[in-house]
């Protein structure tokens, strides 16, 4: 607990109005004493104490920081609480606890994020005047401005310009991406070659998966901006064979974690160009994929790890941002429902059918 001695000190002292000299008089110690203290290289003997918390009208708790340990406490534990909402596309609960969090921890920049970014996925059109989008603006603005943790900054950076976008302001949108740093120019890629032991394989581990995620949606982001939705392409089916392989190739031993929503994305996609050009045979493999993916999802843990060498003991970092009340086993039945209509006598896909009623949820 004393590691927040030195804070409180520093903070009672100038509250006081005294000098580190006058302080160092009222207790019969060294000014050179009194700033050891502050910086944090020696602390107070145990016996002075409760005279110095006494002479600030404080308890020995205040003086020792235990108030701030609570709030790192609940802070951790709120955070834990808010990420598992956001897990499971819970966006309104998300929206209310990052709400209260900011009120009770309003220098908390994290928390002011997650209110941020809770507010832009709440654009609806309910929202006829913007209100979600401009508060989630101004939110973003005022980290940028006040926040001088880089690692914060960036995020709302890239979450500013993402809400220019959805303003119609592209210009300002590209002015603000542009603030960020390079992907090559990066903290997590020069670290590698500073870190060494258990520290350097965990920034590994965490590089793969998010490179992994890069990669495959720079492939997915290229593929539908090459060809429309509804339009049959060879190149379309291989972008999206392509980024199933990357995934499994990282991924070997199946513990795809919230990547299961990528691989169902994508072979549905194929499942629905497969259809269209009648090729009913690799369309029911990939809708069979495409289930056994979306059950995945449904079933995931919340203290999910990978097992994969190159990703072992790493827990999920995707999180699954959605407005849709529904789970994936619920849309993806859906659309079997209203589509592939010459595939429905098939006994294979009234099985995918079947297994899918069994997870479908629909809140």
């Amino acid at each position: 607990m004393a590691i927040y001695i030195n804070e409180k000190l520093k903070q009672f002292r100038k509250e006081h109005d005294l000098t580190q000299e006058q302080l160092a008089n009222i207790f019969n110690v060294s000014p050179q004493s009194v700033s050891r203290w502050e910086t944090g290289a020696t602390y107070p003997d145990m016996e002075l104490l409760p005279s110095i918390a006494s002479h600030f009208n404080v308890t020995v708790d205040e003086l020792l920081g235990v108030d701030k340990i609570k709030d790192t406490k609940l802070i951790e534990e709120l955070d834990k609480e808010i990420l598992k909402k956001w897990s499971k596309g819970h966006i309104d609960e998300v929206l209310r606890m990052s709400r209260n969090a900011v009120r009770e921890f309003p220098h908390e920049y994290n928390f002011q994020i997650c209110l941020a970014l809770a507010l832009s996925m709440k654009i609806d059109s309910d929202d006829k005047n913007n209100k979600n989008l401009l508060e989630s603006i101004k939110i973003l603005e005022h980290i940028i401005e006040n926040c001088v943790d880089d690692n914060i900054r960036h995020r709302a950076l890239f979450n500013l310009s993402q809400n220019y976008i959805k303003a119609g302001n592209k210009a300002k949108a590209i002015e603000t991406a542009k603030k960020l740093p390079i992907l090559g120019n990066s903290s997590q890629l020069l670290l590698t070659q500073l870190y060494e032991g258990e520290e350097l394989h965990d920034l590994l581990k965490n590089n793969i998966i998010n490179l992994t995620g890069t990669l495959v949606n720079n492939l997915d982001i290229f593929s539908n901006s090459m060809y429309n939705f509804n339009e049959n392409s060879d190149d379309k089916i291989f972008f999206s064979k392509k980024i199933i392989n990357i995934i499994e190739i990282i991924f070997e031993n199946g513990d795809y974690g919230h990547y299961h929503h990528t691989l169902f994305y994508n072979n549905m996609n194929l499942s629905r160009n497969y259809y269209k050009l009648q090729n009913f045979e690799n369309a029911l493999n990939c809708l069979e994929k495409a289930a056994q993916h979306a059950i995945a999802i449904s079933e995931l843990s919340d203290d999910f790890r990978h097992t994969s060498v190159a990703v072992r003991g790493t827990k999920n970092t995707m999180i699954m941002l959605k407005n849709s009340s529904t789970n994936q086993s619920y849309d993806m039945l859906n659309e079997l429902n209203h589509n592939f209509d010459l595939l429905k006598d098939d006994e294979r896909f009234k099985t995918a059918i079947s297994n899918l009623e069994k997870h479908a949820k629909s809140e």
